[in-house]
């Protein structure tokens, strides 16, 4: 073997060596961020669930319940806001429309419709545009029909 074979198949190697490197990082830095936005959906979900503010919000915006106005408006105001999270994952692309939809949507669309929740907060206040259209696009998605397999991060 000459020397400038021995050239070549040391550059062929190397480049396939710095191709395989860098493949493999790729395909690293993807499955990590894929996971970092996997546990990061699960602890929104988890805060959501488990926030006793939250909790009592929940059951009670289910039917509306006048009580809805006793419960101070900063709690309202931090329920309200963790809804817009869930919107800004939405446009960030963080989380798909039919995730959120899924499992944030139908709480969303009663915020939304709520008349006790809003007492004391301006519902059409410019800081509340990003929920009201969030919702309006809840709606829309709760028009189709499920699509169980884009239900996936």
């Amino acid at each position: 073997m000459t020397l400038e074979i021995s050239k070549d198949l040391a550059i062929i190697g190397g480049t396939i060596l710095a191709l395989t490197t860098f493949l493999t990082g790729a395909f690293e830095f993807a499955r990590q961020s894929h996971l970092r936005r996997v546990e990061h959906f699960i602890q929104m979900r988890r805060r959501f669930l488990e926030t006793p503010v939250f909790q009592q919000i929940l059951r009670m915006i289910t039917t509306d319940d006048p009580a809805l106005c006793e419960v101070p408006v900063q709690d309202r105001r931090n329920f309200g806001g963790f809804l817009e999270e869930v919107a800004l994952m939405v446009n960030s692309r963080l989380i798909s429309r039919e995730v959120a939809h899924y499992m944030f949507g139908h709480y969303v669309l009663l915020t939304d419709r709520s008349h006790h929740f809003w007492s004391g907060l301006d519902r059409e206040g410019t800081y509340w545009k990003l929920l009201h259209r969030f919702a309006t696009e809840m709606e829309e998605e709760s028009k189709k029909p499920l699509d169980l397999k884009k239900l996936r991060f």
